[in-house]
């Protein structure tokens, strides 16, 4: 039996809701290339943070890295939140 971790799991979830949210705030000509911008940081950020979190971990201890890692996902999710706008029409309202 294959042993699938949650991990992985949360992951193949949230990689294509990621990549749809580029693709579709991105113009059609630039998309392909926005796209690669996306996924290039993406995995700078999995080297980089690996190596940042184990400085951490290495100066401050574990609960330190995990603790870092959590602000700077909550950081990035909450610039997201006040930078990216929705792209989908609002219907329109009928008035009574």
């Amino acid at each position: 039996m294959t042993f699938i971790s949650p991990v992985a799991l949360q992951s193949c979830r949230v990689y294509p809701t990621l990549l749809a949210v580029v693709g579709d705030a991105a113009r059609t000509p630039e998309r392909a290339t926005l796209v690669g911008i996306y996924r290039f940081w993406r995995d700078s950020g999995y080297a980089a943070g690996a190596i940042v979190a184990g400085v951490i971990a290495d100066a401050a201890g574990f609960p330190a890295a995990i603790i870092t890692v959590a602000c700077v996902t909550g950081l990035s999710g909450l610039v997201v939140a006040l930078r990216m706008r929705e792209t989908l029409p609002r219907p329109a309202r009928l008035l009574p």
